[in-house]
C-alpha cells in the first residue's frame, strides 16, 4: 500500500496517497457503527424464546388428550374395583331384596348379605361409595352402605364421544366442590351386565389436577434442558458467525483501506454452511474493495500528478506552437509542411494530456434537463463536418424527440462517437433514434473498416485503442463513463469489414423520471 495522508471524518479516517488529491479534500460525514443489541434482544434469545413457545404448543395441544385419558384410566380402575367388590355379594340376593331404586340413589343393602364392617371395607377399596350390578335374567347385586343417598350428578360412559370427554376433562381441571356422581358403564368382566357405581367427584377432580401439575412439571424439565441446548447451539453455529460477520462489517465501514479482511478460514475452517459461505464472500469482497480502493487512490495520485505535467507541459508546448505558427506562414513550402508536423504533433500531445486528465477525474453529475435530440446532434454533427469535410453525415431523429440528461456530456459523447469513425476511415455516417418505452434509443451506423478483433472484447477499456491512427484509447472509456452518468447504456451493435454500429439508450423526461431524484448517482 502506497505512503498515505489521513483525513478524518469523525472517528473514520480516509487516506489519500497524495495531499493533492481533490477527492480527499472534502470532509465527510461522520459513519457510526450500528450498537450491538443486548442480550435479551440477541437473534439467539428471539430463537430460544421462538423454541419454547413452539414446545408449549405442542405440549398445550397433547395436554387435553393426555388428560383425557387418565381420567378414562382412573374411572376405569374404580370401575373394575368396584366389580371384585361387588363379587362379594351373594348372588342370589333374599326373595325379600328390594327393588332397583332410580337412578341417582344408591340401592339400600341387601338383607343377609356381608355385614356392615365388611361393605365399608369393601367399598373403601374400591374407592366408591356404592355399587350396583344389573344383568338380564339375574336379579341385581348391590354393595352400599347402610341407608340411601341422592347422588345429583349423572356419567353414563355408554354415550360419551371424543368431544363430551375433551369437555368433561376440561371441567374437571377448572371447578371446585364436591358432589356425588353416578357413573353408569359396561361390567368390564360380563358385557351384558351394566354397573352403577358411585364416587365422589372431588376424588375424580383432585387426581386430574394432580397429573396435570405432573405432565406441566415433566414438561418444564424437558423445555428448560431443551431451551439452554438451543441456545448455545443457537449461539455456536449461527450468532458467534453472525457476530463475527458484522463486526468485520462495522470494522471496515468504518475504516476501508486499513481494517483487514475477515479471517474466513480461522472463522470458520471445516464447515461448509451458509454462514461459512457468507464468511468466505465477505472476506473475498472486503480483499477486493480494499485492492480497488487502493487502485482508486492510486490513480487520483496519477490524475493529481497529471494535473501538475499538464500544467508543465503547456508551458513547454506553447513555444513549439508559436514555431509551427511561424513555420506555416513561411513561403517556403517545405517549411510549411514542417510547421504543420509540428502544430499536428503539439494538438495530440494536448488531446492526450486532456484525455488522460478527462479519464482520471470523476464524471461530474450535472443537472439534467430536457434537451432536444435532434438540435444536439445537428450541432455535433457541424462540428465534425468542419474537420472531416469528407464525411457524409445522415440525420433520422424525430425533431420532436426530447432526452433527460446534460447537454454538455451528450455533446462530448456524441463528437466521440462520430469523430472516431471519421477519423477511422468512414466515408457515411448514419445517426438515427426512435423512442422505445421510457428510452430513447439511438444508433450511430458507419461504413468505415470495422473494429479489430484484438479490442472487441475490452473496447471500452481504457488504453485500449481501437485501431484509429494515433488514437489513445480513453475515447470509448470517457463516452460509456458520460453516458452512464446520465443513466443510460451505450453497447456495440455490431462490426465488421462493413462498417460499424453503435447503440445508445438515453432516459426520456418520463412520468417516473420526474418523480425521482434530479440526478443519478454517476457510474464507471
Amino acid at each position: 500500500m502506497p505512503p498515505t495522508a489521513g483525513k478524518h471524518c469523525g472517528h473514520r479516517t480516509m487516506t489519500a496517497p497524495s495531499a493533492h488529491a481533490p477527492a480527499f479534500a472534502k470532509r465527510c460525514p461522520a459513519v457510526m457503527p450500528a450498537p450491538i443489541p443486548p442480550p435479551r434482544r440477541s437473534l439467539s434469545w428471539r430463537l430460544v424464546g421462538f423454541t419454547l413457545a413452539v414446545m408449549a404448543g405442542t405440549e398445550l395441544l397433547l395436554f387435553l388428550p393426555a388428560m383425557q385419558r387418565e381420567r378414562q384410566r382412573w374411572l376405569g380402575d374404580r370401575i373394575v374395583a368396584a366389580q371384585i367388590a361387588v363379587q362379594a355379594v351373594p348372588s342370589s340376593p333374599a326373595p325379600s331384596a328390594p327393588a332397583m331404586p332410580p337412578a341417582g340413589q344408591a340401592a339400600p343393602a341387601v338383607p343377609g348379605g356381608p355385614d356392615r364392617a365388611i361393605r365399608e371395607e369393601l367399598l373403601r377399596l374400591a374407592g366408591v361409595m356404592s355399587v350396583r350390578l344389573q344383568e338380564p335374567g339375574r336379579p341385581m347385586v348391590a354393595l352400599a352402605p347402610v341407608g340411601q343417598f341422592h347422588a345429583p350428578a349423572l356419567l353414563d360412559l355408554r354415550q360419551e364421544t371424543l368431544w363430551s370427554g375433551l369437555g368433561a376433562t376440561l371441567a374437571a381441571l377448572t371447578r371446585s366442590g364436591s358432589r356425588l356422581l353416578l357413573v353408569v358403564a359396561p361390567s368390564p368382566k360380563r358385557p351384558q351386565a351394566i354397573l352403577s357405581i358411585v364416587l365422589k367427584e372431588s376424588d375424580l377432580d383432585d387426581h386430574l389436577k394432580t397429573a396435570a401439575a405432573s405432565v406441566a412439571l415433566h414438561g418444564l424439565a424437558v423445555a428448560i434442558p431443551t431451551g439452554a441446548l438451543v441456545y448455545l447451539a443457537l449461539l455456536m453455529l449461527l450468532v458467534r458467525p453472525m457476530r463475527r460477520l458484522t463486526d468485520s462489517i462495522i470494522a471496515f465501514r468504518a475504516d476501508p483501506e486499513r481494517s483487514p479482511p475477515l479471517d474466513a478460514p480461522r472463522a470458520a475452517p471445516t464447515t461448509r454452511d451458509e454462514m461459512a459461505v457468507a464468511q468466505r464472500e465477505l472476506a473475498a469482497m472486503q480483499r477486493e474493495l480494499r485492492a480497488a480502493l487502493w487502485r482508486n487512490a492510486r490513480l487520483a495520485a496519477l490524475g493529481a500528478a497529471l494535473a501538475k505535467v499538464s500544467h508543465d507541459l503547456r508551458g513547454i508546448l506553447a513555444p513549439a506552437l508559436l514555431t509551427a505558427e511561424r513555420l506555416q506562414g513561411n513561403a517556403d513550402p517545405a517549411l510549411r509542411r514542417t510547421g504543420d508536423s509540428i502544430a499536428r504533433t503539439v494538438e495530440r500531445a494536448t488531446e492526450l494530456m486532456r484525455d488522460t486528465l478527462e479519464f482520471a477525474g470523476a464524471v461530474p453529475a450535472s443537472p439534467r434537463e430536457r434537451i432536444a435530440l435532434f438540435q444536439t446532434v445537428q450541432e455535433v454533427a457541424e462540428e465534425v463536418r468542419q474537420r472531416h469535410p469528407a464525411v457524409r453525415l445522415q440525420l433520422a431523429i424525430d425533431p420532436a424527440l426530447v432526452v433527460h440528461g446534460d447537454r454538455v456530456s451528450l455533446r462530448r459523447a456524441l463528437s466521440n462517437l462520430i469523430r472516431n469513425a471519421a477519423e477511422a476511415g468512414a466515408e457515411h455516417v448514419g445517426i438515427a433514434a426512435a423512442p422505445e418505452g421510457d428510452l430513447a434509443v439511438l444508433t450511430i451506423e458507419d461504413d468505415g473498416p470495422g473494429l479489430p478483433d484484438v479490442v472487441r472484447a475490452n473496447l471500452f477499456q481504457p488504453f485500449v485503442t481501437s485501431g484509429k491512427p494515433g488514437g489513445t484509447g480513453l475515447g470509448l472509456a470517457i463516452t460509456r463513463d458520460l453516458v452512464r452518468a446520465q443513466g443510460g447504456e451505450i453497447g456495440l451493435v455490431r462490426t465488421g469489414p462493413d462498417g460499424t454500429t453503435f447503440r445508445l439508450a438515453l432516459r426520456t423526461p418520463g412520468p417516473e423520471l420526474r418523480r425521482r431524484a434530479p440526478a443519478d448517482t454517476p457510474g464507471a
